[in-house]
């Protein structure tokens, strides 16, 4: 199985590459570590392959993992998906954005039991689907492609043409009792919430 990260926002609110935000370290010579490279230093424990979709790869490269750009430029994370989908040499791959460096590898590894059964598996939280941390499988690919000559960028929009298996929120809290899970940064306020939080992140 795979690991994708999605790291071609624009960052527009905050004004930054939220890829490269740093969480200070609490160890005395130890470096801090930028939200994607704690993202992929969780997934490497789970997963074979690592894909972070970006433009900018130069900024990456001392990850050491597969990295490739956008197949079709401009089309948000639904273009990512699909980039990442189509170069994933597994069946399945779990799908995260740069910005959610709060990873619960328990519920992930969780997700992963229903991949024999179906295409997507998304969690649910007060009703709304979290599909930027999810898993796909190579079987939507054409579903995705569609949307895309659509100009239709909303990712959930091809789930009714897959198989898909909703993760409840009554079974998510078992293990993100918080639901830090889908916390993700989109402004200062959130930056600095993260860093008072930065414990639960680095763990």
């Amino acid at each position: 199985m795979t690991g994708i990260i999605l790291a071609g926002g624009k960052s527009t609110r905050i004004r930054t590459n939220k890829a490269l935000l740093k969480i200070p370290s609490s160890e005395a010579g130890v470096e801090d570590k930028t939200f994607i490279r704690i993202i992929v230093e969780k997934l490497r424990k789970i997963f074979n392959e690592i894909i972070i979709v970006t433009n900018n790869p130069e900024q990456h490269k001392s990850l050491a993992v597969k990295m490739v750009k956008d197949i079709i430029p401009d089309k948000g994370s639904l273009g990512g998906l699909y980039s990442g989908l189509v170069h994933s040499e597994t069946s399945h791959s779990f799908v995260v954005a740069v910005d959610m460096p709060f990873l619960n590898l328990e519920l992930v590894k969780y997700m992963k039991k229903f991949c024999a059964r179906y295409d997507v598996i998304v969690p649910k939280i007060q009703g709304t689907y979290e599909p930027l941390h999810s898993i796909y499988s190579r079987d939507c690919i054409p579903y995705i492609e569609k949307q895309l000559q659509d100009n239709n960028l909303r990712i959930i929009e091809f789930f009714p043409e897959v198989r898909v298996k909703e993760i409840k929120e009554t079974f998510i809290r078992k293990f993100d009792p918080e639901l830090l899970s889908f916390f993700n940064i989109n402004t200062q306020e959130d930056y600095q919430k993260a860093l008072k939080l930065s414990s639960k992140i680095l763990s």
